[in-house]
C-alpha cells in the first residue's frame, strides 16, 4: 500500500481526532499528564525505530513482554520464547524486523526487480522515511502507536508500517508488530 504525505498527514490527523474523542469521553488527563504521556511517547518512537535501524535485536526484546504479542497481518499471537528462538536463530520474524537476505519471498513471475525489505532496510536506505506517534487510553489501557511511512519502488507492501504497544508497569511492551 502506497500513500502519499498528504494520507499520511490525513492519517495522523484520523488519530489525532480518535485521541482528542477519547479524551474527552474519559474526561481528559491533567495537562501534567499529558505532557509527560506525549514525551514518553516520543521517546519511545525515537528509541524503538533506533533499535531497528541500528539492528539491535536485544532491545528489541526488551519490548516484549512475557506474554507475547501479535504479529502479521492476522494478528498470530506468539510467545515470548518463539520470539526470543526466532531472534537467535535469525529466522522468521527477525528477518522481517532486521536482515532482509533470510526473509523467505515468494517467487515473482513478472521478472520485477521488487522484493520483500526488512523493517531495518526501508529505515535505513530510504531518504523518504517518517516516523510519527500518538497516544492513547483504550479499555483503560494506555497504547502507543509507532508509523513509519516508507517509500521504496525496490520493496514490496511497503507504504505505512505500525507498531502497537501497550503501558506496563515495567514500561512499554509491544502489542502488535505488522
Amino acid at each position: 500500500m502506497k500513500l502519499s504525505t498528504s494520507s499520511l498527514a490525513v492519517l495522523l490527523v484520523l488519530i489525532g481526532w480518535t485521541l482528542m474523542a477519547s479524551a474527552q469521553v474519559t474526561g481528559g488527563a491533567s495537562s501534567g499528564s499529558a505532557t509527560q504521556g506525549t514525551s514518553d511517547v516520543k521517546d519511545l518512537e525515537r528509541d524503538f525505530f533506533a533499535a531497528i535501524r541500528s539492528g539491535d535485536a536485544g532491545k528489541f526484546m526488551t519490548y516484549i513482554s512475557s506474554g507475547g504479542v501479535n504479529v502479521g497481518p492476522q494478528g498470530d499471537h506468539v510467545s515470548w520464547e518463539q520470539i526470543n528462538e526466532q531472534i537467535n536463530q535469525q529466522r522468521g520474524l527477525y528477518c522481517k524486523l532486521f536482515d532482509s537476505s533470510c526473509i523467505n519471498s515468494e517467487l515473482r513471475l513478472d521478472n520485477s526487480d521488487v522484493r520483500d525489505c526488512s523493517y531495518r532496510e526501508l529505515l535505513t536506505k530510504n531518504k523518504k522515511v517518517r516516523t510519527a506517534s500518538s497516544e492513547t487510553t483504550r479499555n483503560g489501557v494506555r497504547q502507543a502507536f509507532l508509523v513509519a511511512e516508507v517509500k521504496d519502488e525496490k520493496c514490496s507492501g511497503v507504504g505505512l508500517v505500525d507498531f502497537i504497544f501497550n503501558l506496563h508497569a515495567d514500561g512499554w511492551k509491544l502489542f502488535s508488530i505488522p
